[in-house]
């Protein structure tokens, strides 16, 4: 089923209200005066889940009515109080449940709290119910998974091989990073590589089962689009960040085609298999706007024919079939001719990480318009010379703006001065021998160009055989140290 088109505008409150006591408990003394700890359990659980309410499904009326940080700001503002509680109360039961909140809420440190609750309490039925909802979290996304067993080269690349002792090589992991979290595989390979993650996904308080990344003898290097994630990954101790992820490392196309007719006012690219993130139904509301409702509109993606139908269905429902033409599982070499048919491309995701079609966009000279409230953008990328960020109140204007004055942006000019495969690779490059530098290890080489899609996310093809012999060593290091849906084969 495809979301409601509408967030109620006043859904924010309960979560807001229920943290905003929250606090006032803690500022004015009064969390810990009862003794039930059931009570605390179903507190920590009320908490968490109106935090991930707040930031993931109502992130449009979260920044408008408190601001995107206000709940790590807060939560921030009062870590030190729960850290005294546990370091200096005499009451073990005070000690255990200001552990309990410090390991289960996206406090600063976090990952650590929660490994000394698991290494402490982990006999307690709530850590044991965390623990194991996390493993049936992987297991459901490894189920979720139409492709059962993968290849090395379908979620991670060897950037620069290994000349041990004096330099590791960098291993960048692109796709499926919850395969990596046996701790005892990830020592194994931070024997031999340094390691460069990029999540699909933002919003990273939710994924704590990414904390053994945090436990290595090297800091793990995370690619983060938005400051808000990072903020919050900086805040583990052995994690370091930088904005370059995903779609930074999108390659030039010199085929593209920029003469073409402009068939349609606006362009969305979005899976029709998670509409509710990407906010389909928002989109087609926001075409029946008034400063809207004659524009055309070109709707891309991938996803099964159940959810495009859905998708059809919504916009015969809201009598659009005539302005709105629908285009699903294009092979990727397809979509740069029908952005060259558009005008403007829009995003307005509740969160991405480096999403790949707004640099597609650019690259193909369209200005983008996205929501502010979208969490996993570099905000950077959207200037005057790209697009326009707005909230969500603003952005039928925005598109409107952007529509009447789009030969005043250069979006390509930029994406070719600033961003793509070659640009981003130099600057990942650069940062990543700094770290080395930091770290007292050579570098003798640097790393190879980065692409943004493919199964090897090679920009050459010749360097994944350059490297077979590493990732013969990978494949055997896999297979010792995890139990994988791993094939025991290269190809």
């Amino acid at each position: 089923m495809v979301d409601s088109p509408n967030i109620a505008p006043n859904a924010s409150q309960p979560y807001i209200q229920l943290l905003e006591r929250f606090f006032d408990c803690i500022d004015s003394g009064t969390l810990f005066e009862t003794a039930d700890s059931s009570y605390f359990r179903r507190l920590r659980d009320d908490i968490y889940d109106a935090i991930y309410q707040l930031l993931f499904w109502l992130r449009p009326l979260l920044e408008v009515e408190k601001g995107l940080d206000w709940p790590y700001a807060q939560l921030r503002k009062r870590v030190s109080l729960f850290e005294k509680a546990v370091a200096e109360s005499t009451d073990q039961f005070i000690q255990r449940q200001a552990c309990l909140f410090l390991a289960r809420l996206p406090f600063p440190r976090q990952w650590q709290w929660l490994e000394r609750a698991r290494n402490e309490f982990g006999t307690d039925p709530e850590i044991e119910t965390f623990l194991r909802l996390e493993h049936q979290r992987i297991e459901a996304k490894l189920n979720k998974k139409s492709q059962k067993r993968f290849l090395l080269r379908h979620f991670c690349q060897v950037l620069k091989k290994p000349r041990l002792p004096e330099e590791k090589g960098i291993l960048r992991i692109f796709s499926l990073p919850y395969l990596f979290v046996n701790p005892v595989l990830l020592k194994a390979l931070n024997r031999l590589y340094f390691l460069y993650v990029e999540p699909p996904w933002g919003i990273l308080f939710r994924q704590a089962w990414l904390r053994p990344f945090a436990a290595l003898d090297d800091p793990t290097l995370f690619g983060l689009n938005c400051e808000e994630d990072a903020a919050f990954m900086r805040s583990q101790p052995g994690i370091l960040t930088t904005s370059l992820a995903h779609g930074d490392f999108l390659e030039d196309d010199e085929t593209l085609k920029f003469d073409q007719e402009k068939r349609f006012d606006i362009v969305f690219n979005g899976t029709f298999n998670e509409m509710p993130r990407k906010r389909h139904a928002y989109m087609i509301e926001l075409l029946q706007h008034p400063l809207l409702r004659r524009r055309t509109a070109l709707f891309m993606g991938r996803g099964d024919q159940r959810n495009v139908a859905d998708f059809k269905e919504l916009i015969q429902t809201a009598r659009l079939s005539s302005r709105v033409t629908v285009r699903d599982n294009l092979l990727r070499q397809d979509v740069p001719g029908y952005l060259g048919q558009c005008k403007v491309g829009v995003q307005i995701s509740l969160h991405e990480n480096g999403g790949r079609s707004i640099y597609e966009f650019l690259r193909s000279d369209l200005p983008c318009v996205i929501a502010t409230s979208m969490a996993g953008v570099n905000p950077a990328i959207i200037n005057s010379q790209t697009g326009i960020a707005a909230p969500d109140r603003d952005l039928p204007r925005a598109i409107s703006q952007a529509l009447e004055k789009r030969k005043e942006f250069t979006p390509r000019i930029w994406f070719l001065s600033h961003s793509g495969s070659v640009h981003s690779s130099r600057k990942l490059n650069d940062q990543l021998k700094a770290i080395f530098a930091d770290l007292k290890y050579s570098w003798q080489e640097d790393i190879v160009p980065l692409a943004s899609s493919g199964a090897n996310r090679y920009v050459d093809s010749s360097h994944y055989e350059r490297f077979r012999p590493q990732f013969e060593e990978l494949l055997k290091i896999f297979l010792k140290h995890a139990r994988l849906p791993i094939s025991q084969r290269l190809d």
